[in-house]
Formats: C-alpha cells, sequence, structure tokens
C-alpha cells in the first residue's frame, strides 16, 4: 500500500515538475526534479504515519501494530517513492512526446500559478486560518483524554 501510494505520488509530481520546468524555461535539472518527486513520495508517507498516530493516540484504534511495522511501512514507502520519481524521469525524457510535454507543462503551470496568485491577494487571511488551525489541532490533541481546565473530570 505505501508502496503504490509513493509510487503514484512521484510518477504524478515528477511528470508535473519536469513538465512546468520545460514549459516555464527554468533551470532545473532532471536530478533536481527527481529529488523533489522523491521528497513528495517520501512527505506522503510520512503524513499518513503522522495521521495513523493521531488516530491510534485520540480514539485508540490500534493502527501502528508496531515499532517495526511503522519501520518497515516507511521503508517500503521510501522505496516506492524511489522507483516512482526515477520511473517519471524515464518516462517524460524517454518515452513522453512533445504533445504529451507541452500538455504536461500547461497544467504544472496552472498549478503553480493559481495558488500563487491566490497567496498574492489573500495571503495573510491564509496564515491566519492555518494558524489558528495548527493551534486548534495541538491544544484539542494535547487535551485528548484529558480533563479540560476548569470543568473538572465529569
Amino acid at each position: 500500500m505505501y508502496f503504490v501510494a509513493a509510487l503514484g505520488v512521484s510518477v504524478l509530481i515528477g511528470l508535473l515538475v519536469l513538465g512546468w520546468r520545460d514549459h516555464q524555461r527554468i533551470d532545473l535539472g532532471e536530478q533536481q526534479a527527481t529529488l523533489l518527486s522523491i521528497l513528495a513520495g517520501i512527505q506522503v508517507g510520512v503524513l499518513w504515519k503522522l495521521a495513523e498516530f493521531v488516530v491510534d493516540w485520540v480514539w485508540n484504534a490500534d493502527l501502528q501494530q508496531s515499532n517495526t511495522e511503522t519501520m518497515i511501512d516507511l521503508l517500503w514507502n521510501d522505496v516506492g517513492a524511489v522507483v516512482g520519481a526515477v520511473l517519471a524521469a524515464r518516462l517524460y525524457c524517454h518515452v513522453a512526446k512533445a504533445s504529451q510535454r507541452a500538455k504536461l507543462g500547461a497544467i504544472g503551470t496552472w498549478l503553480v500559478s493559481g495558488p500563487s496568485r491566490g497567496l498574492d491577494r489573500h495571503g495573510v487571511l491564509v496564515t491566519l486560518v492555518l494558524a489558528a488551525i495548527a493551534v486548534m489541532t495541538v491544544a484539542g490533541l494535547w487535551l485528548a483524554g484529558r480533563p479540560v481546565p476548569g470543568f473538572g473530570n465529569g
């Protein structure tokens, strides 16, 4: 599961980054784009494991059986990210036609420029909302299974 998820994310990110690079004529080598794809794939696995940890902590779901199981999942995720990123670079550089590269570049450019325009207009508001969500999340996790201060135990 982790291998497939990381492989898919790495291929997708790799193809889009390489297309964006060519479309915008950015000075970014294949190695750097591949590394970015690997890191994106690894990040997916880390965020998933973090979500499992939080669910286990708050609701006692027992999603993480042991530390060994968690580490094996993360290792498979890393392998999937590397394989996916190398596959993306290979597909883009040696298999994709010029028209396919142009389409990937247009999609990549749209994905990069859209959020940028939104953040230019509403950056402070987005920052405040994300900070509030982070504070509420940390407070909620801190109080999970504990009495709320000032309200007692029951």
